[in-house]
């Protein structure tokens, strides 16, 4: 059994080094071009995946009368890793939903350093799912667990918490240095809506 103790500081040093490493790899424009590439393929890659195991559900349960139980189980997951990519893309896109009280009371510097500040607190939290996701993964895996419908191992269709979440600390990482660096602009606010 993991405690919290342990947790949280494998969480700090896994977030530090993850910043350091965002830090070092945000410099380099080919590896940040390869990195969103992925994040993109993945996350159109298993959400695609996801709606033609849907399709195909359907079409088996209502034409042909004959529905495959493998189905749901697919579609769920499929769906479920592309959404924990599609986090990072929308992340890098500035498309997470926030809320801006604050945020509108704060002059161009305050923005900024509040904006920092979110990006920071964002690192350290996927951080901390990232690893705790990683122990939960491993106990599937002592555990033994198989999927009922296609026998594949628990852990392995579990494994999206800590790749995608490190995938998501990894680009709060880059946000941070952007905004930092000035590459990047503080958000914009949403007014009328």
């Amino acid at each position: 059994m993991i405690t919290l103790n342990t947790l949280l500081w494998q969480s700090a040093i896994f977030a530090a080094v993850v910043f350091v490493l965002a830090l070092f790899l945000a410099r380099r424009p080919s590896f940040r071009q390869g990195f969103f590439l992925l994040t993109d393929f993945l996350a159109a890659f298993f959400l695609s995946a996801g709606l033609t195991v849907v399709l195909i559900s359907v079409f088996m349960r209502y034409v042909l009368n004959k529905p495959p139980g493998w189905a749901d189980e697919f579609a769920r997951i499929f769906v479920a890793w592309g959404a924990m990519f599609g986090f990072t893309v929308a992340l890098r896109e500035g498309r997470h939903i926030t809320v801006d009280i604050l945020f509108s009371m704060l002059g161009p510097e305050g923005k900024r350093k509040l904006d920092l500040l979110a990006h920071f607190i964002g690192l350290l939290f996927a951080s901390f799912i990232a690893v705790a996701g990683w122990h939960y993964v491993m106990f599937l895996k002592q555990l033994g667990l198989r999927s009922i419908y296609t026998d594949i191992p628990e852990w392995i269709l579990t494994f999206i918490l800590p790749l995608g979440f490190a995938f998501f600390a990894f680009q709060f990482g880059l946000g941070f240095w952007d905004l930092y660096s000035g590459r990047a602009q503080v958000h914009e606010e949403v007014t009328g809506v």
